[in-house]
């Protein structure tokens, strides 16, 4: 099995349970979120998991297509990016998270998009 295809399989079906919780439980991810910011140390092991993770994927997986497999690129090169965030610049991250608290259209949006992303790549993982 093609790696895209395998990778597609773990972030599509992520993805679209995400999303799903993101609308479902929309308090619980709320509230998540203020415990993010009142524990520097869940924040710090947040972004340590999040980089490594990145990076793992973009060690396996570092393709620039013009095809669907550079979504998977890009989603190793946002978690990077998301993860050396929350390490070094952890009040931006904090900062975003407000973001996201005050205006929710901004949640639903984002849990919208991980569906459609999950859903897609999920197609493309199983029946592609």
């Amino acid at each position: 099995m093609e790696t895209s295809q395998l990778l597609a399989r773990v972030i599509g079906p992520y993805m679209l349970i995400a999303g799903l919780g993101l609308f479902i439980s929309k308090d619980h991810y709320l509230e998540l979120l203020d415990e993010l910011k009142s524990h520097p140390l869940l924040m710090m092991v947040m972004g340590a998991f999040t980089l490594l993770l990145g990076l793992l994927l973009l060690q396996f997986h570092n393709i620039w297509t013009m095809d669907w497999p550079v979504l998977v690129t890009l989603i190793g090169w946002i978690t990077v990016i998301k993860g050396t965030i929350a390490m070094i610049a952890p009040q931006a991250m904090n900062n975003l998270a407000a973001c996201f608290k005050d205006n929710q259209t901004i949640l639903n949006v984002q849990a919208a998009i991980a569906i459609l992303f999950g859903a897609f790549m999920s197609y493309m993982g199983y029946f592609a």
